[in-house]
């Protein structure tokens, strides 16, 4: 079993866009990721992908529309769905995923 601070690991995290695995669970990885700005347009032809915001506040753009998520708001983006993530101010979000997940896309 392995305890992790949260906290202090979204402290370690320097470059925005860069994800950093906190934990595996079977095929999953949790990563912990800071956002600012805009990340550019993708999709995961096979995979789902959980964003969990635990400070600020992360908006998902999409073809036909737009999620905007607050601290605690969480949504799963579905597999072969073009979207992307936009946080005008430095946010720090949760992502859910399969580990063999590219965060670019595919």
């Amino acid at each position: 079993m392995t305890q992790v601070n949260i906290k202090k690991m979204a402290d370690l995290i320097k470059d925005h866009f860069n994800p950093l695995d906190i934990f595996k669970v079977n095929e999953t990885a949790v990563k912990l990721v800071k956002i600012k700005g805009k990340y550019h347009w993708h999709k995961h032809n096979n995979q789902d992908e959980l964003f969990i915001v635990v400070d600020g506040q992360l908006t998902i753009n999409f073809e036909d529309g737009k999620v905007v998520l607050n601290e605690w708001e969480g949504y799963v983006v579905k597999r072969g769905l073009m979207h992307q993530s936009f946080a005008e101010n430095e946010a720090l979000i949760l992502m859910i995923e399969h580990q063999e997940t590219v965060d670019t896309g595919d």
